[in-house]
């Protein structure tokens, strides 16, 4: 006479020592459980029939730091980010053509246009006064190489006035060459309502 072996149940593994919950207890963040990776999982809304909630996932709220990051880049790619002078939105049509003529004043007028602008502007408008004090150093910083290569030119032309000539003439077109490029470009972009940097090695932040 056989009797039928009682089916049994599923294998569950015994909890661990010193474990405090069942095993069907949702895993409690900040208790010991931690992922594979070593990093903890996202948490979870209590489970249904345990203090409420739909079981769906709760992303992390963001830092104040991490917001202020997301605000800045978006205000970068908009195109409305401060400037390097620190003025912020987006700059009035008048602005913009006080910032073009003061680089295109320049090979004419040398500083005398920049400054009367700077000094003008220099305290109502970050956009002008960032614009106009480039211009500045942009001319002085050419001024000084010129001076430059008329010593280097004139000890050359000591020994021999074809030599002193020979190299101190391309020099002297080279860097007003690179001068004349730098100031259309800038102007363009001043025109545009946007910052643009010359180099430091043509334009020494002289005047800020």
């Amino acid at each position: 006479m056989s009797s039928n072996p009682s089916p049994s149940g599923p294998d569950w593994p015994a909890p661990g020592p010193g474990s405090a919950e069942g095993l069907d207890a949702p895993p409690v963040r900040g208790e010991g459980w931690q992922a594979a990776s070593g990093r903890w999982p996202v948490t979870r809304a209590p489970w249904p029939g345990q203090g409420g909630g739909d079981g769906a996932a709760c992303e992390p709220e963001p830092s104040e730091a991490g917001r202020t990051r997301v605000a800045t880049q978006e205000r970068a790619n908009s195109g409305t980010a401060g400037g390097p002078s620190g003025a912020a939105g987006y700059p009035e049509p008048d602005e913009e053509r006080l910032a073009m003529l003061c680089y295109l004043g320049v090979p004419f007028l040398g500083p005398v246009l920049p400054l009367a602008v700077y000094l003008a502007k220099k305290r109502s408008s970050g956009f002008i006064r960032f614009h106009a004090a480039q211009a500045l150093s942009l001319w002085t910083t050419a001024l000084l190489y010129t001076v430059c290569v008329l010593v280097l030119g004139g000890m050359l032309a000591l020994d021999s006035l074809n030599l002193g000539l020979v190299v101190g003439a391309p020099l002297a077109a080279l860097l007003w060459l690179a001068v004349l490029g730098y100031v259309v470009r800038a102007a363009s972009r001043a025109y545009r309502g946007s910052y643009y940097r010359i180099p430091s090695w043509l334009c020494a932040t002289i005047v800020r």
